[in-house]
């Protein structure tokens, strides 16, 4: 596998890091730590049930992830065709900052207004991972890629914390207001990104809508037809797929689960992600570090291995009977810390690992059938979760569809070479 020849200027490298610092105030505050409790409690009213809830904020995560699942691969294949990531990155940018600040404007019973708007402020954010994501290769060459991806999870955690601690003296009183910070945040700190991170292959003249339109789609079915070319990257999408339906759930329900199972509070709840945010960050880049002397493939195994011990720990602090409140909540503790160390790595890592089974001029595309896999898979967890805790009236039995994914994932992943171990088209 080649490398790059080149290594973009320091002020590139960071802007593209700096990336994850601005847009990661979205799912620390909106997904995970304050919004999903405003939406639970004053949105659908303490007078739903936690599985109603549950299923309404599966379904809105659900309807996200399925609307990048269909376009993402189309747009990035367009993005390589045109040379126009960072246009299709700003546009998305700018999706995700309007709809997050309407966010401010819902409030009891505004349900079908909240649904489509943190949908639209989703695909926003997802969207512009893609693009983002797809500047990973022209940054450093492939040998070097799961440092730099590892340093960018690093200065997103960081980036989610001091938004979280921005936020945490409103979210006591006006919580409605936490998404218009959210929204200066992302959009202020992504400015040094829009500028910097600029394509290298940019097309002079661009053959306009149609004509791009019908290049994107004579270059998705290529990439279908010569499936074999690539089959390696194949097997990892489809590990992926399931691994990554476990990470989506435990993003999306993570907070849901301490304050419904657990009975933690939303104080309890907002120095959980704090303290999971701090140690994620050096957790993410020492992973990098590992993952770049050992290789992206066992650094991910070994996350899986942990992750399935974060579902057993889980089971255990939720058993009724085995702990007391408080007990169970020390518990909890323990299982947040190791799944704080996981979740940067494994997604830092797998970001990288595209980036090198990627060929040269196609990472839009390739990065797109990423968020396609990942996309199905959010697609499929949130609702998975809901559904289970609906109709079982208890998320500890949720929380075993979990582990089943994850345990997939890591069966489907020892069939992946490692990259560099054979030629990947």
């Amino acid at each position: 596998m080649k490398d790059n020849l080149e290594t973009a200027p320091r002020a590139r490298r960071f802007a593209w890091c700096f990336f994850d610092f601005a847009n990661s105030a979205f799912p620390t505050v909106i997904v995970t730590a304050v919004y999903v409790i405003y939406f639970k409690s004053v949105v659908v009213g303490e007078g739903g049930s936690p599985g109603a809830s549950d299923r309404l904020w599966g379904i809105s995560n659900s309807v996200a992830a399925a609307i990048v699942f269909l376009s993402a691969p189309l747009l990035g294949a367009i993005a390589d065709i045109s040379g126009r990531k960072q246009h299709f990155l700003i546009a998305y940018v700018a999706l995700c900052v309007g709809a997050t600040a309407l966010l401010s404007l819902t409030g009891p019973g505004t349900v079908a207004l909240a649904m489509g708007l943190f949908i639209a402020a989703s695909v926003g954010f997802e969207g512009s991972c893609v693009f983002y994501n797809a500047f990973l290769p022209e940054m450093v060459p492939k040998n070097r890629m799961e440092k730099l991806s590892g340093l960018g999870w690093a200065l997103g955690y960081i980036g989610g914390l001091g938004c979280l601690l921005l936020v945490l003296p409103i979210a006591q009183s006006h919580t409605s207001m936490v998404p218009l910070v959210v929204a200066g945040w992302f959009g202020l700190f992504s400015i040094p990104s829009i500028i910097l991170l600029r394509d290298r292959n940019r097309t002079p003249r661009s053959p306009g809508a149609e004509g791009l339109l019908r290049m994107g789609l004579t270059r998705i079915v290529g990439t279908f037809k010569e499936i074999r070319k690539h089959r390696n990257l194949m097997r990892f999408l489809l590990a992926y797929f399931f691994y990554n339906n476990a990470v989506i759930t435990i993003i999306v329900f993570a907070v849901a689960f301490s304050r419904d199972t657990l009975s933690f509070t939303t104080t309890e709840n907002i120095i959980l992600v704090m303290v999971m945010n701090i140690i994620a960050a050096p957790g993410a880049f020492a992973f990098g570090w590992i993952a770049q002397e050992v290789g992206a493939k066992r650094t991910i195994m070994v996350t899986l291995i942990m992750w399935l011990v974060v579902v057993a720990g889980s089971e255990a602090a939720a058993w009724p009977g085995l702990f007391s409140t408080a007990g169970a909540k020390i518990c909890f503790w323990f299982v947040a810390a190791l799944a704080s160390l996981c979740i940067g790595a494994i997604q830092a890592t797998s970001r990288a690992f595209v980036g090198q089974l990627a060929p040269t001029g196609r990472a839009g595309e390739f990065y797109g059938f990423m968020a396609f896999a990942g996309k199905g898979s959010a697609v499929l967890g949130p609702i998975v979760f809901g559904v289970a805790s609906d109709v079982f009236d208890s998320q500890r039995v949720a929380v075993l569809t979990i582990g089943v994914f994850f345990a997939v994932g890591l069966a489907l992943l020892s069939r992946v070479k490692q990259p560099g171990a054979e030629s990947d088209g």
